[in-house]
């Protein structure tokens, strides 16, 4: 039984400890807002520092004034907007059969004078033997979890890039996805893998760029540092940022460490500084993103990326390189996106709405199991399940 006195003792502590971390907090977010005013004056001079710089850390390229701050633009109608999420099915070495089921939840959405709606679900199930690249050393698994999302992801990228050929071009139109458009699970994937995903992504890609339709990758409530850790770079007094040799005691233990001086803001995110300098509705600008496997992607294909004021939260919106060049696509993505989300409460609302198609709760995967079992026994197939396996799905009390 809970001890409900002690727990509250030791809220108290905790709500002491926190209020001294929100003043931390705040002196760090001023401090990125000055970085940010005097970066911005000579955003040329900091951009090639950026570019020439060698840290641990992920540093956003800059190709305008970092402190740019676009207002909304004007509402755009009709328009159709595609989304795509997924989820999954895994099994394990206490199934009857090592597999896993991927379900797509797709939804278009038409507005305008003749409104429509598309809703789909679209499962997929795999064997663990039809790829033998995705079985590695070890335990025996369906699939490795990084993989996995992978695989999910072009699932999704599929289902978009079919809708969106089949629209009409004259009717604007964007593609989401809940999530990033970087594939950072390749950089640690093996060659084969890596090369496989790449090709079958750019393949994607390329459908929309043909049709026009941006692709764009939503993050919400994103954690990334990327700008923030392009301001310590401004900071280093060095005339070349080199994390390694000139700060090498930084990750030391106390009392070896050694705070950089470029130390400060560690505190907080992107989207704290931009929740401080945009207004609900802005967008900030246009960033690069510096990801290693970006480099595998065809220049027009690279990830860019900018920060837009959803009101209760700052997002991340990730496009591919031939969207953040094109002035009217970016315009595009940024009056589309905040509608959703004024339509969505928050969140876009057909992204919220390919969730709801794609989840699949409890009961679900029990009928799953249940079928599969069932038809394995059809069949004459040998149905070995674990103890383990069968205790879970039976109930006792």
């Amino acid at each position: 039984m809970l001890d409900l006195l002690k727990v509250a003792a030791q809220i108290q502590n905790f709500t002491a400890a926190h209020t001294g971390a929100r003043q931390q907090f705040q002196r760090a977010l001023e401090e990125a807002c000055r970085r940010l005013q005097q970066a911005a004056r000579h955003w040329q001079t900091t951009a090639l520092r950026l570019h020439n710089s060698r840290t641990s850390w992920l540093v956003a390229r800059w190709n305008c004034p970092p402190d740019a701050i676009h207002p909304a633009p004007p509402r755009i109608l009709p328009y159709t907007v595609h989304a795509a999420d997924g989820s999954q099915i895994v099994s394990d070495r206490h199934d009857c059969a090592l597999c896993y089921l991927i379900n797509i939840g797709h939804i278009t959405l038409r507005y305008g004078p003749e409104p429509a709606a598309t809703l789909r679900s679209m499962p997929t199930l795999h064997a663990a033997e039809d790829d033998p690249e995705d079985t590695g050393p070890g335990e025996p698994a369906a699939i490795p979890p990084r993989r996995l999302a992978v695989k999910r992801l072009l699932a999704e990228c599929d289902a978009l890039a079919e809708s969106a050929t089949q629209c009409p071009d004259s009717v604007p139109a964007i593609a989401l996805i809940d999530g990033s458009l970087i594939l950072w699970s390749l950089e640690n994937d093996t060659d084969t893998f890596r090369q496989q995903a790449l090709e079958h992504f750019h393949r994607a890609l390329e459908r929309f760029q043909q049709h026009r339709v941006p692709l764009v990758g939503y993050i919400s409530r994103p954690a990334s540092r990327d700008v923030i850790n392009a301001l310590r770079v401004f900071q280093c007094p060095h005339p070349r940022a080199d994390c390694d040799r000139f700060c090498p005691d930084r990750n030391r233990p106390a009392p070896l460490r050694r705070t950089p001086e470029c130390a400060g803001t560690e505190r907080i995110t992107d989207a704290d500084l931009f929740a401080r300098i945009l207004t609900p509705g802005a967008r900030s600008a246009t960033f690069q993103s510096p990801s290693r496997i970006l480099q595998c992607y065809p220049e027009t294909h690279r990830i860019h990326f900018f920060y837009l004021h959803a009101g209760d939260e700052v997002a991340r919106v990730e496009i591919p390189q031939w969207v953040a060049a094109d002035p009217q696509l970016l315009e595009r993505v940024h009056t589309l996106c905040l509608d959703q989300i004024h339509k969505g409460d928050g969140y876009p609302v057909a992204l919220a709405e390919a969730h709801e198609l794609a989840v699949i709760r409890a009961p679900e995967r029990e009928a799953f199991f249940q079928l599969l079992e069932r038809d394995f026994i059809k069949n004459r197939q040998p149905v070995i399940c674990s103890r383990k396996s069968r205790a879970k799905r039976t109930r006792r009390i």
